[in-house]
């Protein structure tokens, strides 16, 4: 599980609770990136989550390889 932040409130319909703004929480990356798709699909946002448990360089090396693997 990865701890993230959000700056906006938001219902996680599988978890069936309201994500408040800017509490931290904790959730998987994959269903992370599964609710910003969703949002962005069905309400053309851009949801953006802060993760809080690593450090930028390590968010970026993470990110780099999930686009690799997608490749």
């Amino acid at each position: 599980m990865a701890k993230f932040k959000c700056p906006t409130t938001f219902k996680g319909i599988k978890e069936d609770k309201v994500f408040e703004k800017d509490v931290p929480f904790e959730m998987t990356i994959k269903r992370a990136d599964e609710i910003k798709a969703n949002v962005k699909k069905k309400y053309n946002i851009e949801l953006e989550f802060e993760r809080l448990d690593v450090d930028e360089q390590a968010e970026e090396e993470e990110q780099e390889e999930i686009e690799e693997e997608g490749e």
